[in-house]
């Protein structure tokens, strides 16, 4: 019996460990992407397709994949047993849209492009067990004539 009670203890230190550290990792990421969506917010995006000018436009695109921690996964067992949002993706699925939306910014940074027209995300989830979470942004870089 006293071997039963460590070993749920010691189960229980160790998620609350593993569940510290996830987050602060999160946490950690979401202040990255805030701190690069500040520094290319001079990027304009519009979901738009066509728009008549004079200027060039390139296809760019970025593709991100995210997975969420063991912990979150045992929560969002738990919460879809009981029924409701799954509120532990949520901040994947924000994480990784986040994070590809800064990557297009990025390549068009690359290319001296200030805006980007017909902006299309496309969300899937990977993994036997919804594991993981792949965004791919794409859109048409006008580039500013020189």
């Amino acid at each position: 019996m006293d071997g039963l009670i460590f070993k749920i203890i010691l189960t229980s230190i160790l998620f609350t460990i593993g569940w510290g550290f996830g987050r602060h990792i999160e946490r950690k990421h979401f202040k990255e992407l805030e701190e690069q969506e500040r520094k290319l917010a001079y990027i304009r995006i519009d979901t738009n397709k066509f728009q008549t000018s004079d200027s060039q436009g390139q296809l760019i695109s970025s593709n991100v994949v995210i997975s969420h921690d063991y912990f979150k996964y045992i929560i969002a067992n738990i919460q879809n047993f009981f029924g409701g949002r799954l509120t532990a993706y949520e901040s994947v699925v924000d994480r990784a849209r986040r994070e590809a939306m800064v990557r297009l910014k990025l390549e068009a940074e690359k290319i001296g492009a200030t805006h980007i027209m017909g902006l299309r995300l496309s969300t899937t989830e990977l993994g036997m067990q919804g594991g993981m979470v792949e965004v791919f942004a794409y859109g048409t870089a006008i580039l500013n004539p020189h």
